[in-house]
């Protein structure tokens, strides 16, 4: 089964076809890299997939369904490339209450949120203040909340991109465990090398 079909998928701005003709499929448990020059069209594309903007045309399939669909879209993760965190919050409060956006109940995030901050490298971290995190770690936060909800396909807008050496093996490692978890990952970045490293196919 496929998570993502696209048929001839465009996006115009302003006269200007930033996506134009985008034909592609990933499968179930993939990882799937998107790459591509600073752009090129890969933000959009990705803002489509999840319902975000609207096609100019085409047609686009995710998990069966629609992307504007909430039912589809509660079992998506995301995390952006430029994510404003809500620094004043502490990291376990940031996870609470983007689960609780994603309809998770209290005694599941009890559970959840100590499991996926030890997951992403922020094991006893929680109880800081955003405000106070390297970049490095607010990435990390921010995958923890795109895995959070259980997805069963997370997309990764260039995921490494705030990261050192260590956190970007951390974070291929946390790419490897979802795929063995049958998640699919759509893997949005401009390094080839961190694409080779993990993906099962890829599209340019």
């Amino acid at each position: 089964m496929n998570v993502i079909e696209t048929q001839e998928l465009r996006k115009v701005y302003r006269g200007r076809a930033v996506v134009d003709g985008l034909t592609l499929n990933v499968g179930a448990g993939e990882v799937f890299g998107f790459l591509g020059p600073n752009g090129a069209g890969k933000s959009t594309t990705v803002k489509m997939l999840l319902g975000l903007v609207l096609p100019s045309s085409g047609q686009v399939s995710v998990l069966g369904g629609s992307p504007a669909d909430p039912a589809v879209r509660a079992r998506l993760g995301f995390l952006p490339e430029q994510f404003r965190f809500q620094l004043w919050m502490t990291g376990e409060e940031f996870l609470k209450f983007h689960g609780r956006l994603a309809g998770m109940t209290a005694s599941d995030l009890r559970v959840r949120v100590p499991q996926v901050l030890e997951e992403v490298g922020l094991g006893g971290r929680g109880g800081e203040q955003l405000g106070g995190y390297s970049k490095g770690m607010l990435q990390r936060c921010g995958l923890a909340g795109a895995i959070l909800a259980r997805p069963r396909l997370v997309f990764l807008d260039e995921p490494t991109s705030a990261l050192d050496p260590i956190g970007r093996v951390e974070v291929r490692e946390i790419i490897e465990r979802l795929r063995g978890e049958g998640v699919a990952v759509f893997l949005n970045s401009h390094l080839l090398s961190e694409v080779e490293q993990v993906c099962d196919r890829v599209a340019f």
